[in-house]
């Protein structure tokens, strides 16, 4: 089913940034008075392979067909995110699909983000489900197996050259992840203890197998707004990480944009962590290209500020940079773009095998 929904929004806005290095593959930003820092532009293709076993043709906006990672690079994607699942059951990514797109990724110059979902299936706020292979463990074998299944993944990254810039711990983890074991929610809110001892077993494999100390860790909390509730609780234990990640989904959350920026802010003031905005996505119509309804169908689903056009997709783009670019103390790092149905381009594997990017308006934003 997820396949159905994602079959043809896989080729997003194409983002380009403003390098001040005309000979560096990243998007840097220099200050005289600081270290060199990446700003990222991203975007989620943990499909992309799957897509192409139906020998989908990309094309630009004049009909040419190009190759997807070559085309979004060349608009100023800098960063790929792919989610790794356990013990796969529907077609997501398994650690063999992982690795071969990361030489991918990697031998196009490109950041690669990994995200761990801990789960046969898909992890998020309601649902954090071990892998079937550690169900009915004790929690100290639990721990065991998520530092063991961590360090062969990294491991086998490492020993292909394709190690990982920013590893994500787990998915939308507001209510802590691996449930029971690890759940901070309700009944379990006491449980905070088990789920740093889980997530600080993970943290641990990285730090071991980067000896070079080249990846980044991040956490990942699914409402800009409730946040800071999370990470506050997060204090106390002292976890190793290095990256606050957010969703921000106007449809769920606050469509105040001031509101927004203020609970970005306040979270870079108060845990002094660089800010990654890794789920974003708005829609460029609400029209339906098939007999599927749009994810996104209706104005009360959007911002007003932002109509559900070409244009006010652009538009809520240049607020999102603007916002992110403008978090206290140069906290804010970048944004990766998470296509949800309706969000680009709704279609059905039945449909004709091309996707045209000029009809799902791959223009370039400055970063």
């Amino acid at each position: 089913m997820k396949l159905l929904q994602y079959i043809f929004i896989i080729a997003l806005i194409a983002l380009t940034s403003c390098s001040k290095n005309d000979n560096s593959d990243h998007n840097n930003d220099v200050d005289d008075d600081q270290e060199q820092k990446t700003f990222y532009a991203g975007m989620d293709l943990s499909f992309q392979s799957e897509l192409e076993n139906y020998n989908i043709d990309y094309k630009d906006a004049e009909g040419n067909s190009i190759e997807l990672l070559d085309f979004v690079k060349s608009k100023g994607t800098n960063l790929v995110r792919l989610k790794l699942w356990h013990s796969p059951q529907n077609g997501e990514n398994g650690l063999e699909d992982i690795k071969a797109y990361a030489q991918r990724v990697k031998s196009k110059n490109m950041n690669f983000l990994l995200n761990f979902h801990y789960s046969d299936y898909w992890a998020d706020p309601g649902t954090q489900t071990p892998p079937s292979a550690w169900q009915n463990l004790s929690l100290t074998d639990l721990k065991v197996a998520v530092y063991n299944y961590t360090k062969n993944v990294i491991g086998q990254l490492k020993s292909q050259h394709t190690l990982p810039d920013i590893i994500q711990i787990g998915n939308e983890i507001d209510n802590g992840f691996l449930w029971d074991y690890g759940k901070v929610w309700n009944a379990f809110d006491g449980n905070w203890v088990n789920y740093t001892s889980l997530v600080s077993e993970a943290i641990r494999a990285v730090r071991e197998m980067d000896t070079e100390n080249e990846i980044k860790i991040m956490l990942h909390h699914s409402n800009v707004e409730n946040s800071i509730y999370f990470f506050y609780n997060l204090q106390t234990f002292n976890l190793d990480f290095d990256i606050i990640g957010l969703s921000y989904y106007p449809q769920f959350q606050t469509k105040d944009l001031n509101l927004v920026a203020s609970k970005l802010n306040n979270l870079a003031n108060r845990f002094n962590k660089d800010i990654l905005m890794v789920e974003v996505a708005y829609p460029f119509t609400l029209e339906w290209n098939d007999n599927l309804t749009n994810y996104i169908g209706s104005t009360n689903q959007t911002i007003l500020e932002f109509a559900p056009t070409p244009q006010g997709q652009k538009a809520y783009m240049e607020w999102l940079i603007t916002t992110i670019r403008n978090i206290p103390n140069d906290k804010g790092i970048g944004f990766c773009y998470w296509p949800q149905t309706g969000s680009l381009l709704t279609a059905t594997k039945v449909q004709p095998p091309t996707v045209h990017l000029g009809r799902i308006n791959a223009y370039s934003i400055s970063t």
